[in-house]
């Protein structure tokens, strides 16, 4: 036989409208006045301990989602960052090849314009944003840039 588990007394007050809907509700359950009031601590304790173990659970998943966000985010600023690149290496090899047609002396091969575009576009990303909106905006800028494009200033790379 099982041995009975040791209880301790304890004496708990309640409100008048409280008891009677307590002694009503154990009636209509068939069950002691007791019994109801065990089984609501007992149900009570199970909600903390549940609340408890919920909050670690949050901690533990937040703490995942910021581990694979933060992978996430690298890889994305990391693509972004190359498409920057050939975005504005083609937006330059576009610009040179149309200055090309009109000037044929310029180049002697398509590498070397997509050369020079390419180390105008890594300038280009490495550009404060307000740098960058200023270059385009400014036809100086953009005729300097054009004119090393071309070929005509020899700033954009020595092995050209």
């Amino acid at each position: 036989m099982a041995q009975a588990e040791k209880t301790v007394q304890i004496t708990v007050k309640l409100p008048k409208k409280q008891y009677e809907a307590l002694k009503k509700y154990a009636a209509s359950k068939h069950l002691s006045m007791a019994d109801i009031v065990r089984a609501y601590i007992q149900k009570g304790m199970s909600v903390e301990a549940y609340t408890e173990e919920i909050d670690f659970i949050t901690a533990i998943i937040r703490q995942e989602i910021t581990i694979a966000i933060n992978g996430l985010s690298n890889r994305l600023a990391g693509l972004a960052s190359k498409d920057l690149i050939m975005s504005a290496a083609a937006y330059y090899s576009t610009i040179a090849i149309i200055a090309d047609l009109i000037d044929t002396n310029r180049y002697t091969t398509f590498r070397e314009i997509e050369k020079k575009a390419r180390l105008l576009a890594v300038e280009y990303t490495k550009m404060k944003l307000t740098d960058a909106e200023k270059l385009f905006l400014s036809g100086d800028a953009f005729e300097q840039n054009l004119e090393r494009l071309r070929g005509g200033d020899a700033d954009v790379g020595p092995d050209l």
